[in-house]
């Protein structure tokens, strides 16, 4: 009898997942009237600049919004290197692509094709190289280590507690990039779970606040920034309408210079 309810819990609790997955994939994401009319570019040191288009317009069954998303591009060494790239505005091409996970707001195909080239490569986690065979592809998990060129990329662990969203088995991953000794962390879509509060020595970190149970809250942001003490923390993945960002800056220790893309 209890190995009949044990089963029949599971079943519900994997059929509930199975309606959250459907519910947050089936999305539709446009631009927004409160994107930046030009990129927002921050200069970093070594002649390392740091690119986002600003907002975009998500649709979902739970509601619309103008959302900030976690969607950058770097340019260093020579090379074009795009994060999680979403309505991107930019016609070169990517030497290298990272996605962070599988969600529509981070992996977008027709992104990936205007940014691609027979030489680009995608690095992702193995539930997203899955939909990737015509392209070339290095599949990452939390903790490898890859050499792009003179760049260094680190795969950094990004996953939900509680309510998985984000589950730890997905092994879907933040990545940070040493460049000339600059460290550049973008977070991807992770609660403060214990492996982040090991980073050090960041330049710059890309973290997402406001996130209810998809991300961290914007109070768990702040902590992890005021913990990893980068010198430039930019709040990403938030519903502009909320004032989100400007409570995370805040809540930021003196020292630490915030960079708000859309207020």
């Amino acid at each position: 009898m209890g190995i009949s309810i044990i089963v029949v819990l599971v079943i519900i609790i994997l059929a509930l997942l199975a309606l959250f997955f459907k519910k947050f994939t089936n999305v539709n994401i446009t631009r927004s009237n409160k994107r930046n009319p030009l990129p927002y570019k921050v200069q970093l040191p070594h002649n390392i600049t740091l690119t986002t288009w600003g907002a975009v317009f998500i649709k979902s069954a739970f509601g619309s919004s103008d959302f900030f998303p976690a969607s950058f591009m770097l340019e260093a060494q020579g090379k074009v290197i795009c994060i999680d790239p979403l309505l991107i505005d930019d016609p070169r091409s990517a030497d290298y692509i990272l996605i962070t996970h599988a969600h529509p707001d981070h992996f977008s195909l027709s992104d990936i094709e205007k940014l691609a080239t027979k030489d680009t490569i995608i690095i992702c986690p193995k539930q997203v190289d899955n939909r990737l065979s015509a392209y070339q592809t290095k599949v990452v998990k939390p903790g490898d280590l890859l050499n792009l060129g003179k760049i260094k990329c680190e795969a950094i662990a990004a996953y939900s507690l509680g309510f998985p969203s984000h589950p730890k088995w997905n092994h879907n991953v933040g990545y940070i990039l040493t460049i000339n000794g600059e460290r550049i962390y973008h977070a991807g879509d992770t609660d403060l779970i214990p492996e982040l509060k090991n980073i050090k020595d960041i330049t710059i970190a890309m973290v997402p606040i406001d996130g209810d149970n998809l991300t961290m809250k914007t109070e768990e942001a702040a902590n992890l920034i005021n913990t990893i003490k980068p010198k430039i923390a930019i709040p990403m993945h938030y519903e502009i309408e909320k004032n989100s960002a400007e409570k995370f800056m805040q809540l930021i220790d003196k020292d630490i210079s915030v960079e708000i893309i859309v207020k």
